[in-house]
């Protein structure tokens, strides 16, 4: 498998249209530019087919659903983006829409027929990997124990927080002896293991700032130019995939309502994943406007088929082949925000992200395509929160952030 400097397979010259190889751009984000990638990830068989259709047969089945939805529930179409921007790729990438990938044997169920609706979460449960099961304390205060010269680590007074920072320009290996696993942490980065919420809001502040207690042209001490927010929303095939953990009966960005807003820069990006549940989304643009953080761009991940199908009907009522991340900026202290001044004029860009998708928990990694709307792409400020894997030269914070760099998803290239 050849060796890449870069997991875009298409770009248009506006960058607003981009298939982007999903593993690469989470492999070649744990190296430094330059660097060779001696390992590859372990993924799922790219899906050649589309999943079979659950949508309504007929019109006029079509509008019951829809009245039983509900004007809003459907209310953000994206339809004809989406088609545009898949038939702009057509048009100019003729090679399949995703990279050789670092396959193992599925293990799949010979038991009943599956529901259609689970279909794209059990790609989980056939991956033959069994991950160590430790509890936040437990993995973080081991992880602490394996620190060699190259990494350094603070575990909070209560033992609800362990953070580890990687300094060196080179990736370490991090070895556990009960249960055996090692963990490859990449270079400049840093972690904070913990759950999220209330009780470690004051850790988390206290770690932000001591990671960063320093004022860049951009950021004040413990402030990032960009913070990354994929949150475990609630969503039944993820919970019975049990892929990652989901949080019941509670908006997930609630636990961040008040804690976040001191974090961001000035002018700072926020960026978060939502669902296609209109909650959802009003739950995210509530945080948006409770952080002075106005929504300038929408991006619509939309997954593809190796040849570029998408993996649901674009128009289906029940299931969407896509997810939207909500892109926001910081306004200045001297900015009077368009979420408090309803005559600012609010102009919201989208751009669409092609991809054939990889295990149910895993996003494109999004680095190669922030860092240009970075005010310095070489030195910046990044966290991404509910994390499940380090980021080369970012701060990843959760309680799953090590669960893709554990060594059991990679495989050495020879």
């Amino acid at each position: 498998m050849e060796s890449r400097k870069t997991a875009i397979l298409y770009q248009n010259e506006q960058k607003t249209v981009t298939l982007m190889d999903i593993p690469i751009s989470i492999s070649l984000a744990q190296i430094l530019p330059g660097q060779s990638c001696d390992r590859i990830l372990l993924s799922t068989p790219p899906l050649e087919d589309p999943y079979p259709s659950t949508e309504p047969k007929s019109c006029a089945a079509r509008a019951r659903v829809l009245s039983r939805m509900g004007p809003t529930e459907d209310a953000y179409d994206y339809t004809d983006f989406i088609r545009k921007g898949l038939q702009e790729i057509r048009d100019s990438h003729k090679a399949s829409w995703c990279l050789p990938r670092n396959v193992r044997p599925m293990v799949r169920s010979t038991g009943k027929k599956r529901r259609v609706e689970d279909l794209e979460a059990s790609i989980d449960d056939a991956m033959p990997v069994q991950e160590p099961h430790l509890s936040v304390l437990e993995l973080g205060t081991r992880l602490a124990e394996a620190c060699t010269k190259s990494c350094t680590y603070t575990i909070s007074a209560d033992g609800r927080m362990v953070a580890i920072q990687n300094a060196t320009s080179k990736p370490v290996e991090m070895s556990i002896p009960t249960p055996p696993a090692i963990f490859h942490i990449p270079p400049h980065s840093e972690m904070i293991l913990s759950n999220i919420g209330a009780r470690t809001a004051w850790a988390f502040k206290y770690e932000a700032l001591r990671l960063y207690p320093t004022s860049t042209a951009s950021a004040d001490p413990g402030q990032f130019d960009f913070i990354l927010l994929d949150p475990p929303w609630q969503n039944r095939s993820v919970a019975r995939s049990k892929s990652y953990k989901t949080i019941r009966d509670e908006d997930p960005l609630q636990l961040l309502h008040g804690e976040l807003d001191q974090h961001i820069a000035p002018n700072g990006l926020v960026g978060c994943w939502v669902t296609n549940k209109c909650d959802v989304r009003i739950a995210a643009k509530n945080c948006f406007e409770a952080w002075n953080v106005d929504l300038v761009e929408e991006w619509i991940w939309i997954k593809t088929t190796a040849s570029g199908e998408p993996v649901y009907e674009v128009e289906g009522l029940w299931r969407k082949p896509y997810e939207v991340l909500l892109l926001g900026r910081k306004a200045t202290p001297n900015e009077v925000s368009a979420q408090v001044d309803g005559n600012k004029a609010k102009t919201i860009s989208r751009r669409l992200i092609a991809g054939v998708p990889d295990l149910h928990s895993r996003k494109p990694c999004l680095k190669d395509l922030i860092e240009p709307m970075m005010p310095n792409r070489k030195d910046y400020r990044a966290i991404e929160i509910f994390a499940r894997i380090m980021t080369t030269g970012w701060l990843a914070y959760g309680d799953e952030a090590l669960k893709f760099n554990w060594a059991g998803y990679w495989t050495e290239l020879p």
